[in-house]
This record gives structure tokens, C-alpha cells and sequence, in this order.
């Protein structure tokens, strides 16, 4: 139970002080560690970490500022920093069932629907759409996808509820339809690939996160569809994800098997 508090008063901190009030989110944030150290090194988004003379005069553990360092500018969205952060708070509230972790993650989730392009696949940032650099990130969208399936079936509103289900799937059918390997009869790459994730600008490849949390998601949509049969429409599980899956769950029920003979 004190480690559910402890957890609980860090995200309360987070959600303060990285989520603006329209739902968008901040990278990063630097605080006063209390040893009076006046240099802060900047990390990510670019070749060499960067450090910033930064005197202060804030408290130990005041907040000194907040960047975006892995988006298009530090007052901007990066749209995997959002993803991240609307999966972070719905399993907040999942351990802690602190309203204030729902309302959050709710918060994120709707300014996130509302800045997605067509396909359901963020551009790398959501201030940029594309104007600056053209990347997707389709790592963004798998953890997307799980953030919010995760946040429908946590909310009591079920008009609300269903509505993030929809767009978990269309997100999920948009990746497997557009981004996954083959993308084509000239494809020669393995089947399953997820393409165009967004390491940092202008990368462009596969993420390893982006395929584990598109391979989370994917089956967690065909369960509920089974749980609801009078759903319309559904994700259909690729083979090559459907075969991994298995392969993981039989995995799992083998290594209880060994353990019950071991005991």
C-alpha cells in the first residue's frame, strides 16, 4: 500500500506539471535537486547531450522549466511523448483507482483523438503535421491504440467507453493495413514488420516498442470483440501476430507446468 501512495503522489506530480491544460503533454521537466548544481545536460533529440547554465534560486524540488526535447520545439506535443503518457495514466489509475489518474489520462486521450490525421497515425509531433519533417510514427499509434483500449474499459460512461474502443481499433486496422510489412508485392522484408516508427527527427524504420505494443493491442481488441458479439466490425488478427501470440501464452502455460512439477 505504500508503494500505491508513493506511486500515486509522483504521477500527481507528473500530471501537473507535464500536462497542459488542453490535454497536450511536456517532455520533460527539470527541477531543483536541492544540491545547488547550476548546469542542467539536456538528453535526446539530438547527436550530443547539450548542457545549459541555468542558476536558480527555487526550492529543492521546485520545478526550474519544461522542454519537448524528442518533438519539433520545446513548447511542442511530440506525439510519442502524448502516447506514452495517456498509457502511463490509464494504468495509473488501474493500480491506484485515484479519479485524478483517470481524469488525466481522459484528458490526454481526447486532445489526442482530436489532433489525429486521417489514418489514425501521428506525425511525429502534433504541432508539425508533416510541414517540417514527414514522419509517421507508428510506434505512437500502437501505444495509442493500447492507451486507449486500456482507458475504455476502465470508464464508467459507456457511450464514452465504446468510443475509445472504436478508435483503438481504427488506429490498430490503420497499421496493420498501411504500415505493416508486406507493403506490397515488391516487399522482400519478413511479414509483421511495423513501419515508419519515429526514433528521434527525421528517423524513420522500425521500433521494437511499436511492435510490441501493436502485438499487445491486437489481441486485447479481438478479445473484447468476442466478449461482445453484437459489436460491429473487429480487428482481424495478421497470422505471423496471431502465431507470436500464441507462441507467448503457450510460453507462459509451460513454464507454470514446470514450475507445479519442480514444486
Amino acid at each position: 500500500m505504500a508503494v500505491l501512495e508513493h506511486f500515486g503522489r509522483r504521477e500527481d506530480g507528473a500530471a501537473e506539471w507535464l500536462i497542459r491544460p488542453d490535454g497536450s503533454v511536456i517532455q520533460s521537466v527539470h527541477y531543483n535537486p536541492g544540491d545547488g548544481w547550476p548546469r542542467v545536460e539536456l538528453r535526446g533529440g539530438t547527436v550530443r547531450n547539450v548542457s545549459v547554465e541555468m542558476p536558480n534560486n527555487r526550492p529543492p524540488g521546485e520545478m526550474i522549466f519544461t522542454h519537448t526535447h524528442q518533438g519539433l520545439a520545446s513548447g511542442t506535443t511530440w506525439s510519442r511523448g502524448a502516447a506514452w503518457a495517456l498509457y502511463g495514466f490509464s494504468r495509473a489509475y488501474a493500480a491506484t483507482h485515484d479519479p485524478e489518474m483517470l481524469v488525466t489520462a481522459e484528458k490526454i486521450a481526447d486532445y489526442i483523438i482530436g489532433e489525429l490525421p486521417e489514418d489514425g497515425v501521428p506525425w511525429f509531433d502534433f504541432d508539425d503535421e508533416g510541414v517540417h519533417y514527414r514522419n509517421r510514427d507508428s510506434s505512437a499509434a500502437a501505444i495509442i491504440a493500447g492507451g486507449l483500449l486500456s482507458l475504455s474499459r476502465q470508464i464508467a460512461d459507456t457511450k464514452k467507453a465504446e468510443g475509445y474502443r472504436q478508435q483503438s481499433q481504427r488506429i490498430a486496422q490503420s497499421l496493420m493495413d498501411r504500415y505493416l510489412s508486406p507493403a506490397g508485392s515488391s516487399d522482400q522484408s519478413p511479414p509483421g514488420i511495423l513501419r515508419h516508427g519515429c526514433g528521434t527527427r527525421p528517423a524513420d524504420g522500425m521500433l521494437i516498442y511499436g511492435q510490441y505494443y501493436l502485438l499487445e493491442t491486437l489481441p486485447a481488441l479481438e478479445e473484447d470483440e468476442k466478449k461482445s458479439s453484437g459489436r460491429s466490425g473487429g480487428v482481424a488478427l495478421p497470422a505471423e501476430y496471431a502465431a507470436t501470440s500464441c507462441r507467448a501464452t503457450n510460453d507462459g502455460r509451460d513454464r507454470r507446468l514446470a514450475a507445479q512439477v519442480q514444486q
